[in-house]
């Protein structure tokens, strides 16, 4: 070793301090603490030179391959420099070499952006020993620093190919390929979103063929905040974990500890998940640099910047409703009153909520239709989401077919009232008997159906708010406790509930909580089976 050498500085593999050091010299000796240090020189060199195969992987790495794992689409937010993109470039070029004629797909913003920020991160992952190999029709490796990968996609020596795409093309050039698996990188806006909702059908054959087939991986750090892909992902998803978070000691996120930030969440139907990257989970950032920048700056800027978290501020109608109120269907009470609202809509399915109270006021919503196995009432896009395929499929409109629907789902079930829309419920329709109304057609075919209180929007609002409200600042217990529930089966509902911004007149997302709301303004409650009832009764 030469004299005056000094050792490389690392971010992982640490050096000892100058005690340390005279300690490992007198306990094991000279040449067996120069022998240590060059083989920490060595690791080093391998990870700079063939990343590929000596890159250290960070813990935070790991907690993304389980998650992915477990699920075909894998969002990961990341803060600034929180090594997201690096691991699902790494990720991308495993497929490559793991799948003998795999077809990746990798699409950024532009074409520029992809070549300065996306292809060199999959360059630096691409085997040493594949960039050695010489070109030819079975191997062609062509990588340049100002223009990405020669026509936008490599060939490697196992038949694999991936393909450089942005969403600046004309998505026609991606229908009906079918490819092993995508990354899409800084995807923010509705049209990135669009781009999803196709590349999602040419991932749908290789599903389960081999692993890590059928994969998408979506990477973006939220810096437009709550964009139209983050809705996509986190809409209805529960978050399964939470870390530390140094720089926002107070409450961030409303379900999470005190001090705390999300860094896993999975939809409970959906088959994604989500993973957030923090800025301090990536070794070689340096942290303390992003303490000093983000000093002083607001607590928004710090969650998007650091933690890669992105507020909803667009004014949803239910602010408190969260994880806390979806419960699975199991802990669903069985004695309660049971109440059932309709909400009826031309040239589309009606949507159906059923309600029980409880002896202690509380209130469960257990069923919906159309539920999440019909389809999705309605998709993220727009001001108040977009139309979802449960509106159109298998539409039932006649009498006899909705009554012979609710039938099949209560199975005997005895509902104390039904509600529906006043204002659509008494419009007028063709019946059998002529021009009549639906609540009297509904009458007439023995389901008795009640008008609801013809009264405000924003009371009825208010009214399930209530249901909603409980002191945040203190734990859940019976004292405070919220007095609304929902079984996680309705995702529907729920979706919606998360969603609906009354932006629209009639947007989507609206017509599932008209329907809650068609009970709320009746003031739903609990009565007991030895008491006389007063009102008539809603069963047939």
């Amino acid at each position: 070793m030469k004299q005056g050498w000094t050792p490389t500085k690392h971010p992982v593999l640490e050096l000892p301090s100058d005690e340390e050091l005279a300690k490992l010299v007198k306990n094991n000796g000279e040449e067996a603490v120069r022998d240590y240090l060059l083989k920490r020189e060595e690791k080093i060199r391998l990870e700079r030179e063939n990343p590929f195969v000596h890159g250290f992987e960070p813990p935070h790495w790991h907690r993304a391959d389980k998650a992915l794992e477990k699920v075909d689409e894998l969002c990961v937010l990341g803060g600034n420099r929180a090594g997201k993109s690096e691991w699902a470039a790494k990720r991308m070029v495993e497929l490559m070499v793991n799948i003998p004629n795999a077809r990746i797909w990798c699409l950024h913003t532009t074409s520029m952006s992809s070549i300065q920020m996306q292809q060199p991160l999959i360059w630096k992952y691409v085997p040493n020993s594949w960039k050695a190999i010489k070109k030819s029709k079975h191997c062609n490796i062509n990588f340049g620093s100002k223009s990405g990968f020669a026509m936008n996609a490599w060939l490697g020596p196992n038949g694999s190919m991936m393909t450089f795409l942005n969403f600046a093309q004309e998505k026609r050039v991606v229908e009906g390929g079918e490819i092993t698996a995508c990354w899409i990188d800084e995807a923010i806006d509705e049209q990135s979103l669009d781009w999803i909702e196709t590349l999602r059908y040419r991932l749908v054959t290789r599903r389960g063929t081999e692993p890590g087939g059928g994969k998408m991986l979506v990477t973006f750090t939220p810096i437009t905040g709550y964009s139209p892909v983050v809705n996509d992902y986190l809409a209805g998803s529960q978050i399964t974990e939470t870390e530390e978070s140094e720089l926002l000691p107070e409450q961030n996120v409303k379900g999470v500890p005190v001090g705390h930030m999300p860094v896993e969440a999975k939809h409970p139907f959906k088959n994604s998940s989500v993973v957030w990257f923090h800025t301090k989970h990536n070794p070689y950032n340096p942290w303390p640099q992003m303490i000093k920048q983000l000093e002083g700056r607001p607590k928004s800027e710090i969650k998007i910047r650091a933690y890669g978290w992105a507020d909803n501020t667009a004014g949803a109608m239910f602010p408190q409703f969260n994880r806390h109120n979806i419960i699975p269907a199991k802990d669903i009470p069985k004695k309660g009153t049971r109440y059932m609202a309709i909400d009826p809509g031309q040239n589309k399915n009606y949507f159906f909520v059923w309600l029980l109270v409880d002896p202690e006021g509380r209130k469960f919503v257990y069923r919906e239709w159309p539920d999440i196995e019909v389809g999705e009432w309605a998709t993220p896009g727009g001001k108040d989401g977009k139309v979802g395929i449960a509106q159109k499929l298998d539409v039932v409109l006649g009498v006899d077919q909705i009554i012979e629907m609710v039938n099949r789902l209560e199975e005997g079930e005895e509902i104390f009232e039904r509600y529906i829309d006043p204002r659509f419920g008494a419009s007028q329709v063709v019946g059998k008997e002529g021009g009549t109304s639906i609540i009297d057609l509904l009458n007439f075919a023995g389901m008795h159906v009640e008008p609801s209180a013809g009264i405000r929007i924003e009371q009825g609002v208010a009214t399930i708010n209530e249901w909603l409200s409980y002191n945040e600042n203190e734990p859940i217990t019976k004292l405070n406790e919220p007095k609304l529930y929902i079984s996680e089966e309705c995702q529907n509902l729920i979706y919606c509930m998360n969603e609906w911004k009354n932006v629209e007149k009639d947007g989507p997302t609206k017509d599932p909580c008209d329907t809650l709301r068609y009970i709320a303004v009746m003031d739903p409650c609990y009565m007991d089976a030895d008491v006389p009832a007063v009102s008539a009764g809603g069963s047939y």
